[in-house]
C-alpha cells in the first residue's frame, strides 16, 4: 500500500500506528521535475545524508519526524500531516535571491554574506493567472504539471513555489524569480499558519536548524578549506501522534548549497545536477556528501 507518491521519494505504512517508511529512488530531479535522471546510487546517498542530518538535528534538540534509518534507502519517520510550504534560510545572496533583491548581486565577484541568517518561505502549490484562467487559481503542482508543463516548459502564466509574503492577516504570493521591489502580488490567502506558530517556526526550527547545519559543515575541512553552508530548504508538518509542528520530509544534498572552501565553483550539491554535469560526477558528489555528513556525529 502506497500513501504516497512524489518525484523522487514513496511514502508507505509504517509498522505501528502513526509511522510511515520514506523510501527513496535513485532518480533526480530538475526545474520542477522538467529534468529528470535514473543514477545508480543516488537513491543510497541521500538517505545516508539524511539520516545523518536529522541524527544531529534531533541531538541538537530540534523536533523532527525521523526516527531511525531502516535500511540502505528507507527511513522510520513519524507520521506528519505536511504543510505545503518550502522554509529557506540563507547565509549568501545567491540563487533565485539574486533574481527577488538584485541589489545583493556580488561586485567584487564575490557573493554577499549576510550577517544574520535570512529566512524566506514559499508555497509548493503552483498559481496560475492569466491569460490561462479567468482569475488566479492556486493548484498542487502535480496538478499544474499534468496541465501545462509542456517539453519541459513551464507558460510564462504559471508561477511554481511562489515568495510567500508573511506580513500582515493574509499571506500574499508572489512571483519567485523577480523583482520584490516592482513585483505585483498573484493572490493572497488565509495563512497556513497564524502567527504565533510562524514565529515558533522561525526561531525553535528554522534558526536553530541552519546554525547546526552551519557549525557541522564548518568543522568539515576539505583540501580547498571548511565546507560553506550557503542556503538550505525544509519542509514541516504536525506530527499525527501529538499534533506538533516538526521538520518533516528529508533534509539532503538535494536541499542545500554547499561549497568548499566557500567556492561557488566548487559546489557539491545538486546544483550540479541542475547545471548538466556529467551525471557520473553527480554521482560521485552524492557519494562525497554521503560520507562528509557521516562526519557530523562524530564524537
Amino acid at each position: 500500500m502506497i500513501l504516497a507518491h512524489g518525484k523522487t521519494k514513496t511514502v508507505l505504512p509504517g509498522p505501528r500506528e502513526n509511522t510511515v517508511i520514506l523510501e527513496t529512488a535513485d532518480v533526480l530531479t530538475g526545474g520542477d521535475a522538467a529534468k529528470k535522471e535514473t543514477i545508480a546510487g543516488i537513491g543510497v546517498h541521500k538517505t545516508t545524508q539524511a539520516a545523518n542530518v536529522f541524527t544531529l538535528l534531533n541531538a541538537k534538540g530540534l523536533s523532527t519526524a525521523f526516527i531511525r534509518r531502516e535500511s540502505p534507502n528507507r527511513l522510520l519517520c513519524h507520521r506528519c500531516e505536511m504543510l505545503p510550504l518550502e522554509l529557506v534560510m540563507r547565509r549568501y545572496a545567491w540563487g533565485t535571491c539574486l533574481l527577488r533583491h538584485p541589489a545583493y548581486r556580488a561586485v567584487d565577484g564575490r557573493p554577499y554574506r549576510f550577517p544574520e541568517v535570512q529566512w524566506e518561505v514559499f508555497h509548493k502549490w503552483a498559481v496560475v493567472v492569466r491569460p490561462l484562467v479567468d482569475e488566479p487559481r492556486r493548484m498542487p503542482e502535480d496538478e499544474a504539471r499534468d496541465l501545462y508543463l509542456r517539453d519541459g516548459v513551464w507558460p510564462k502564466s504559471v508561477y511554481t513555489d511562489p515568495y510567500v509574503q508573511t506580513a500582515g492577516d493574509q499571506w500574499c504570493l508572489y512571483p519567485p524569480k523577480e523583482d520584490l521591489a516592482t513585483s505585483q502580488s498573484l493572490m493572497c490567502i488565509e495563512p497556513l499558519l497564524d502567527r504565533d506558530d510562524l514565529a515558533a517556526v522561525v526561531d525553535e526550527i528554522m534558526l536553530p536548524a541552519f546554525k547546526a547545519l552551519e557549525e557541522a559543515w564548518g568543522k568539515v575541512v576539505t583540501a580547498y578549506g571548511p565546507v560553506e553552508l550557503v542556503d538550505v530548504k525544509i519542509e514541516i508538518g504536525r506530527r499525527s501522534s501529538d499534533k506538533k509542528i516538526v521538520i518533516a520530509d528529508v533534509i539532503d544534498n538535494d536541499s542545500w548549497r554547499i561549497w568548499p572552501g566557500g567556492d561557488p565553483a566548487r559546489q557539491l550539491d545538486k546544483q550540479c545536477f541542475r547545471d548538466d554535469h556529467p551525471l557520473s560526477r553527480v554521482a560521485e558528489n552524492y557519494a562525497l556528501v554521503a560520507g562528509l555528513t557521516g562526519r557530523f556525529n562524530d564524537r
